[in-house]
């Protein structure tokens, strides 16, 4: 089954590949397109050094923290402010440990067993098993099997298919359990309550757990207003389906299923920058669903969350004044060259080499242009040895520095100048920013136009057995904002504590409800 390839190495797709691809909202040329870029083959960003504080990264005194922290209260509730969560992750990565026992009925031997039992009465959901009688004596008979598959499957819990979003990630002492999800809720109503009492939050979610979310919401909303005393505004969104890619096989050709079925895949969370590009806000924060901390922790993460917001306002105003100004005709050299250290200093730019050479009209057009881009705050902590991406200066094609946070897959690491830089940075990316998305004049930005299409992955995957090519978007705060300003700082590592695995909800810090 299948097509073929005409002279132009465009692939030839029979009728039922165009009606599978026109019902996700794609075309033929869009598919060619992607399987240009397996052909094409990987593509990597050339790091020049990883950031520092003072070199790319921002460090705030208590002093500086806290006008900053200050600002933000005293403007935020003037602005539309929203939180943007990409929420569409499942859980089962993070039970990936607890299936495979599950498959083999226990973790490998007795001491295992017996640690996996004493866990379980520490996790937060361990209360849901208590109050059933089948589970309660599958716990109290060690059957490892049993409370595997009633915590995972189905016909119990059924943990193994709920995004992370319906995880319990919390207890607190009077019994309340709490979600991931509810967690970011509280969160939210601590720091972007407008001034009519409103609290905007955008979940990304996938489609077949829109029927679960939304009973979560409706049963725990007016709980939450109660509580927080304000109004919420919870606006659901799932991936685009016009956002898969085809899988290939070894030859950059279409993978197709036993049936002779293109087999399609998600596009990464690049792209979600379709759903960010839809939010109306003027100040988008953006966190991860898995990073969110009990109460306790979360009172003293706020100020650093309000601190961004401080910074974002401010960059953002004074962009704004400068880009209004040099709409005007009668400006100065002297004011050109205060904006150009301001672009050189608060946003790491490289002015052209010949900058000041330029005649004051061709300077007023290179800062226009520097300036008016979507704009991104984005907290910084040290690398405790999570995987993931960080902060480094790169070297564009034109010669040109740029601040990018960076992940492993688009180093190349047998380059041995490459690998060394990436190996010396200290700094990891927690997924915590503020953006903002809209020009001086109102107007949203097209994000798409500051896409770096070269950033994009390619990594090996396996289906029932069979080696196949996947293929994701630049990543929404990789290649997603490689062309947005951007302005890394450092903040303190309380403020990351994601869950990754099961038993990351045993670490102190997601035990502080307790």
């Amino acid at each position: 089954m299948g097509g073929n390839y005409h002279m132009k190495n465009n692939y030839s797709f029979n009728k039922k590949d165009i009606e599978q691809i026109k019902a996700l909202g794609l075309t033929p040329s869009d598919i060619n397109k992607q399987l240009e870029t397996y052909r094409r083959g990987a593509s990597f960003l050339k790091l020049i050094r990883p950031c520092s504080p003072s070199d790319g990264i921002r460090s705030f005194s208590p002093v500086e923290r806290n006008c900053l922290i200050k600002r933000y209260e005293a403007e935020a509730a003037q602005y539309n402010i929203l939180k943007f969560v990409p929420a569409s992750g499942a859980a089962s990565r993070m039970f990936a440990e607890w299936f495979a026992a599950a498959q083999q009925g226990s973790f490998g031997n007795a001491e295992l067993d017996r640690s996996f039992f004493a866990d379980l009465r520490k996790m937060p959901f361990f209360p849901h098993l208590e109050k059933n009688d089948t589970a309660r004596l599958m716990v109290k008979q060690k059957n490892v099997k049993a409370v595997l598959d009633y915590i995972l499957l189905p016909a119990g819990l059924h943990f193994g298919w709920l995004p992370k979003a319906l995880t319990p990630f919390h207890v607190y002492r009077d019994g309340e359990i709490r979600t991931a999800l509810v967690e970011h809720l509280g969160e939210a109503a601590s720091v972007m309550t407008n001034n009519r009492g409103v609290c905007r939050l955008h979940l990304t979610i996938s489609a077949e757990h829109a029927k679960n979310v939304k009973a979560l919401l409706r049963w725990v909303i007016p709980q939450y207003e109660e509580r927080c005393h304000v109004r919420f505004k919870i606006d659901l969104s799932v991936q685009s389906p016009a956002t898969n890619i085809v899988a290939a096989d070894e030859k950059n050709l279409p993978f197709r299923d036993e049936d002779g079925r293109l087999v399609f895949r998600p596009g990464g969370h690049g792209a979600l920058l379709q759903n960010l590009q839809a939010l109306d806000a003027d100040f988008i924060f953006i966190k991860n669903i898995d990073n969110i901390a009990p109460d306790a922790l979360q009172k003293k993460i706020l100020p650093y969350k309000k601190m961004l917001g401080g910074l974002a306002m401010q960059l953002q105003q004074s962009v704004f004044t400068m880009l209004h100004r040099l709409e005007k005709d009668q400006i100065t050299s002297s004011e050109i060259e205060a904006m150009a250290v301001f672009c050189q200093s608060e946003l790491n730019m490289d002015l052209p080499n010949n900058f000041s050479n330029r005649t004051i009209s061709a300077k007023k057009k290179v800062i226009f242009e520097l300036l008016n881009r979507p704009l991104r705050v984005c907290g910084m902590v040290r690398n405790a040895g999570e995987p993931g991406g960080g902060p480094f200066w790169v070297q564009e094609k034109d010669k040109s520095r740029t601040l990018q946070i960076v992940e492993s897959a688009h180093v190349n690491h047998s380059m041995a100048s490459q690998a060394d830089i990436w190996s010396r940075a200290s700094y990891f990316n927690p997924v915590d920013m503020v953006c903002c998305t809209k020009n001086y004049l109102g107007e949203k930005f097209d994000l798409a136009d500051y896409v770096n299409q070269d950033a994009y992955l390619i990594s090996p995957k396996t289906e029932k057995g069979r080696k196949l090519k996947a293929q994701e978007m630049p990543g929404l705060w990789n290649g997603g904002m490689a062309y947005w300003n951007t302005v890394f700082v450092e903040l303190p590592l309380m403020v990351f504590n994601p869950v990754k695995t099961v038993y990351d909800l045993l670490r102190p810090q997601h035990r502080g409800g307790k």
